[in-house]
């Protein structure tokens, strides 16, 4: 019997076995698919063991899409080039890393409305699913799209080079809100429900405007209840695995 994994921290909330086992019933395959937890602090340690283990494939969320590069034998080039691994595979002896979030969040991205070239995204957040899915759109797309982050040199690393693109503060972003097209939320606040915690303030966000948040539990976050009272467009699917 294969077995499969999400790995992460926080991982319990994590609907990923609950899915995967589905499609795997659903194709009558051999295998299971859990989640396991690792420690950030003991990460270099723990990841090493889990590699050991008679794991056959694994999942990469929040905070390790990053970390876990350095501990893999090769690196598909779209993974290589927007620095985050969130699917792991193993061929033989050796570990292999991909990068689905990008292309993932397009598809779902599409079944609201394509992207146009007009069209004007900001991007909330420069994690390892952002980098994804910033360059998935760079590559299918001729729009433009500004960055921003906590730190803005962190959101400045993800631009393609000799592009027009920005990377900006939280604070200039949430000035020049009313100009975008289409917002995405990629940062990690939201996934505690109890909390209504915003990563950009939307006082000046415009109608219609499509919104989008990666987090798939709580169905609805906090930023996208309040995208809704500003009457926009709520894009509600994820681009990865959380």
């Amino acid at each position: 019997m294969k077995h499969f994994a999400v790995i992460g921290n926080p991982i319990a909330h994590s609907l990923s076995p609950i899915m995967q086992q589905a499609a795997i019933q659903h194709l009558q395959l051999d295998a299971i698919y859990t989640r396991k937890k690792l420690s950030e602090e003991a990460f270099d340690q723990e990841i090493k063991e889990w590699l050991r283990s008679d794991i056959d494939g694994f999942n990469v969320t929040i905070p390790f899409k990053e970390r876990i590069i350095p501990y893999l034998d090769e690196i598909d080039d779209f993974a290589l080039k927007c620095g985050a691994v969130n699917t792991v595979v193993r061929y033989g002896n050796k570990w292999t890393g991909f990068n689905t979030d990008g292309q993932g969040f397009l598809e779902g991205l599409a079944e609201k409305r394509p992207v146009k070239e007009s069209d004007h995204v900001l991007i909330v957040g420069a994690g390892g699913a952002s980098k994804g899915i910033y360059l998935a759109l760079k590559q299918a797309h001729n729009c433009e799209v500004s960055v921003t982050n906590r730190t803005v040199a962190k959101a400045e690393q993800m631009l393609e080079p000799g592009s027009q693109d920005r990377a900006i503060s939280l604070k200039e972003a949430a000035k020049q809100l009313s100009k975008f097209t289409i917002i995405i939320q990629t940062t990690s606040v939201g996934l505690n429900p109890e909390k209504a915690d915003l990563p950009l303030q939307l006082d000046l966000l415009a109608p219609g405007t499509l919104v989008a948040d990666i987090i798939y539990n709580p169905f609805e976050t906090a930023f996208l209840q309040e995208a809704k009272k500003k009457r926009c467009n709520n894009a509600k699917r994820p681009c990865n695995v959380r």
